[in-house]
């Protein structure tokens, strides 16, 4: 049997098809090469062990976490001996996880937060 002839455009759908599929395809390979090249300099530059069969860890080591109230503490003994030297405290005591959590009564009046009520009502938060 005979295969029907085809039309003109059977023939450009076809020519077409064939170069979008070619297109996309060597842009699949373009990307795949950049983000493959990128994988790679950024195991060099942050030293990811890849295993021996080459696949990538895909969960970092855990990092134990902090205590809170040990992180307060530690800051605020960094504050007082800052303090005692006449020097402000370090910035993280006055932010909101650790606030609260300072004796301010061992700390001078210029070193104590404001009180964020003050502000309330007005375009500064404290």
């Amino acid at each position: 049997m005979n295969a029907p002839p085809e039309s003109s455009f059977q023939t450009v759908y076809k020519h077409w098809l064939n170069a979008a599929t070619t297109l996309l395809v060597s842009q699949w390979k373009l990307f795949e090469t950049q983000y493959e090249t990128g994988l790679k300099l950024m195991e060099s530059a942050l030293g990811t062990p890849t295993s021996d069969r080459g696949v990538r860890k895909t969960v970092p080591d855990a990092v134990p976490p902090v205590d809170p109230r040990e992180e307060a503490r530690r800051l605020e003994q960094l504050a007082a001996e800052r303090v005692s030297q006449g020097l402000a405290p370090p910035k993280e005591i006055y932010q909101v996880p650790y606030r609260n959590q300072i004796n301010w009564s061992k700390f001078p009046e210029w070193a104590k937060p404001t009180d964020p009520e003050v502000f309330e009502g007005s375009s500064h938060e404290g």
